[in-house]
């Protein structure tokens, strides 16, 4: 009982680590995809649509997708609200990857294996690895609710009862009606009632399916993401990597992915040849919640079949956004070794699992935070410039572009209200004024960088640019932000970026408990910044508010296509 008792702490405590992690670096501020619910909401709020017009307007494509029950969720909030709260989203996305790890306990619990062999579950799945998931408000929702409704359907399909296929047959509905790749929660139902030779029952999942892809299909518009692939090497690397990409932390993260997703596919290979003996008259020795893990492993491999099917023309699907799935694919393929093979129970086996598990999120965490603290930093300093000058450099310009026919009479309207700003600009000014020379050589320097993005018409050629130091200012906490601050000396117009520092090198980290070098780094596209001068400081904001500004000194010249100091 004792043991029971501290391995449940230990879980909780794993959960409530990631929980606070998420919610202390989300800001509810739209990126990207979010501002699709905001396109939304500034047609629904204009009123005379019907419902009707209502309908059509929620299961309108979007980049492939019927994004319903997200579109769903924000007129909720809004009905209720009056406005779109980001953060908010990103709250529901951590509630729902919780859910999804309780689904897993639930399968768990059925091998009646003592508490504390789960323990490393809960660390290979609570790390920031799929961090545009748990981070991102749109993608999060889709992808959490997604896989929410899809282990729904498996717990309600598991009960065999007809009341409850019914409630399966929702889930998958409203699971297609959320996400892409929803459409296959239907397979995974199949699978599973074929799992134990229920025909009837699949049977009619399959005839549920075939009326929800019509109904998808009805006003469907092709994304311009899809493709079929030009090589089957690149096919079977992303097929086999999206599934083991847990192991993309590491040096040679492709090949590291695709052994790790065949080892995987294979042993699952293995347990539905176990569970196919049923089709040959055989012993059946299948044990309790093996097909339910199968099932949702099935609506996995599938996934990743059809993303490599279309989108590896593009290279790998090694991505953040579709990392939940090996998360929970490495999480499965433990519980089935345990409760499977005597080997993995060994004591002295165990604690080495545990131990590598524990080390594997720690270096996770260690990762991604850097990557984690940009993006909040960002938003933050987003935040002002939307309030203050309608720009924003989370996204490229052409973004902004084309969603500014919603995008600014949506915040002018207040559909989404944002938080108060780090800083104001009048302080900012003030922070020039006071501090006309800079303190000291700060070692400024501006590097380039060649990018190639492929696209379907070929390879577009890219430059990105990062102003940076290492030498000062000092090195910063892991709380809190820094920004670089740049002030048009023509027009005077004041804008924030982010300014994390990179990360210190694991030894320094280690003996000096410093996660960030000195100084600062910026990344700047080449069209960012308009043709012009500018004045650059860096400021420092802790979690309680206290500002620190440090004038730089040298200035960012900006040609349009270029920088340069001066």
């Amino acid at each position: 009982m004792k043991s029971r008792f501290l391995s449940g702490v230990v879980i909780c405590l794993v959960i409530l680590v990631y929980l606070f992690y998420n919610f202390y670096y989300s800001v509810n501020f739209p990126y990207q995809d979010d501002f699709l619910l905001i396109q939304f909401i500034e047609v629904v709020s204009q009123g005379g649509l019907g419902v009707l017009g209502l309908i059509t307007e929620l299961f309108r494509t979007f980049n492939d997708h019927k994004a319903v029950v997200p579109r769903l969720i924000a007129l909720i909030e809004y009905t209720i609200t009056g406005h779109l709260n980001f953060r908010f989203y990103i709250l529901l996305v951590s509630i729902n990857v919780t859910f999804i790890f309780y689904f897993i306990y639930l399968q768990y619990k059925k091998t009646r294996l003592p508490l504390y062999y789960f323990i490393p579950a809960a660390f290979l799945y609570f790390q920031p690895l799929y961090y545009d998931v748990s981070g991102w408000a749109l993608n999060g929702m889709q992808h959490s609710f997604l896989t929410a409704f899809t282990v729904s359907a498996i717990i309600l399909a598991s009960r065999r009862t007809n009341l409850s296929l019914y409630g399966a047959m929702l889930c998958c509905f409203l699971a297609t009606f959320t996400h892409g790749n929803g459409i296959l929660s239907f397979p995974a139902i199949i699978f599973y009632f074929l799992c134990f030779k229920d025909f009837k029952r699949a049977i009619i999942s399959g005839g549920f399916m075939i009326l929800c892809l019509v109904i998808y299909l009805a006003g469907y518009e092709s994304g311009q993401a899809v493709s079929l692939p030009k090589d089957l090497g690149v096919f079977f690397s992303s097929l086999f990597g999206f599934i083991g990409s847990a192991m993309s932390l590491w040096a040679f993260p492709e090949l590291l992915s695709a052994i790790w997703g065949a080892v995987i596919i294979a042993f699952m290979v293995y347990i539905v040849w176990r569970v196919a003996a049923i089709y040959f008259n055989k012993p059946v020795n299948v044990k309790p919640g093996t097909a339910e893990l199968l099932a949702l492993f099935a609506f996995i491999f599938i996934t990743s079949l059809v993303i490599a099917l279309f989108r590896s023309w593009a290279g790998s699907t090694i991505a953040s956004r579709f990392q939940i799935y090996a998360s929970l694919s490495t999480v499965m393929f433990y519980i089935l070794l345990l409760d499977y093979s005597s080997f993995f129970r060994r004591k002295a086996v165990f604690y080495t699992i545990t131990a590598l598990s524990v080390f594997y999120c720690v270096y996770s965490y260690y990762k991604f935070t850097g990557t984690v603290a940009i993006k909040r930093t960002t938003y933050l300093a987003d935040v002002y410039n939307w309030k203050t000058n309608r720009n924003m450099f989370s996204v490229e310009k052409t973004i902004i572009r084309n969603g500014s026919f919603y995008l600014i009479p949506g915040y002018e309207k207040g559909f989404f209200h944002l938080p108060e700003a780090v800083v104001q600009r009048d302080e900012l000014d003030s922070m020039f004024n006071a501090n006309a020379t800079a303190a000291r050589n700060y070692a400024l320097y501006v590097e380039d960088w060649d990018i190639e993005r492929v696209v379907r018409q070929g390879v577009e050629h890219l430059t990105a640019y990062f102003v940076a130091s290492n030498a000062a200012p000092g090195g910063k906490g892991l709380a809190g932000d820094r920004f670089l601050v740049l002030r048009d000396q023509k027009t005077r117009v004041i804008h924030l970026l982010n300014a994390n520092p990179k990360i210190d090198s694991r030894k320094e980290i280690i003996t000096k408990m410093h996660y960030y070098k000195a100084g600062f780094n910026t990344f700047l596209r080449e069209d960012d910044l308009v043709p012009g001068t500018y004045d650059m400081g860096i400021l420092d904001v802790s979690n309680n508010g206290q500002k620190t500004f440090y004038k730089l000194d040298k200035s960012l010249f900006a040609s349009g296509s270029a920088y340069s100091l001066k």
